[in-house]
């Protein structure tokens, strides 16, 4: 079953908020979909639509202030205990490439599903885990770096234009 473009693009749209990576580059990995299949299919449609539609309700009120935007989600997402601990399996998710188990407290609360269980979504997700793209490295066993690159000095490597360490960003 394809998702709705819509609600995958909003899907995209909250995650670069939540990764801290641009929408472009999450698109670029290719897995975009299957993730939002993967929290659909666990959380459920309301669930999903609802965390979507604060998200989209927080991007519209704060667009143009990026410290308003962060303490929004942090208060209205990532503080709330029916979307927080989805928000940050979908940050897990785009990170690791693995779906984590939602915590008994939520499954308690509100509901269980037999595909919650702690995973790795596909092979393409563990080769596009951000995770390697965050410490410039690659994925062991995949996305090898090329010929010779073992004899580049890790500090000579050049950090990615627009990519700023979180130290940087706040200073």
């Amino acid at each position: 079953m394809e998702a709705d473009q819509h609600a995958l693009a909003e899907f995209v749209a909250l995650s670069a908020i939540l990764t801290g990576y641009e929408q472009v580059e999450l698109w670029g990995t290719g897995v975009a979909e299957v993730y939002f299949q993967t929290v659909v299919g666990i959380v459920g449609g309301d669930v999903a639509k609802q965390l979507l539609a604060v998200g989209a309700a927080i991007q519209e009120r704060w667009r143009g202030d990026p410290g308003g935007l962060d303490a929004a989600v942090r208060a209205e997402i990532l503080a709330s205990p029916k979307l927080g601990p989805v928000a940050r399996n979908v940050i897990q998710l785009w990170y690791l490439g693995s779906w984590m188990q939602l915590p008994e407290a939520w499954r308690s609360e509100f509901g269980t599903s037999p595909a919650d269980t702690t995973r790795v979504v596909s092979a393409a997700a563990y080769q596009q885990s951000l995770v390697y793209d965050a410490m410039a490295a690659h994925p062991p066993g995949a996305k090898q770096p090329g010929f010779g690159s073992w004899a580049l000095d890790p500090e000579s490597i050049e950090a990615k234009p627009g990519r700023q360490r979180d130290t940087e960003k706040s200073s």
